[in-house]
């Protein structure tokens, strides 16, 4: 009789960890999924911030010629 016991227990055991194999499955493809579209969301972002970078080192560059060009005009004389 504790055989028998013993069998039903094991068996149970046996399709809880099915059971939670399956799930942590699904829960390894659900992170994979969120992973993936951060991954999109910064791969976004860094090219917003290069275009922006970009513009800004054009907009520094474009004052630094301008501050240039306004030092050595000469507008009385």
């Amino acid at each position: 009789m504790e055989t028998v016991d013993t069998n039903a227990r094991i068996a149970v055991l046996e399709n809880d960890v099915k059971i939670l194999v399956e799930v942590l499955k699904e829960i390894k493809s659900d992170q994979k999924e969120q992973h993936n579209l951060m991954m999109e969301k910064i791969e976004d972002l860094e090219k917003k911030m290069n275009t922006i970078e970009r513009w800004r080192w054009m907009i520094i560059g474009g004052a630094a010629v301008l501050g240039y060009l306004i030092a050595h005009m000469q507008l009385w004389g």
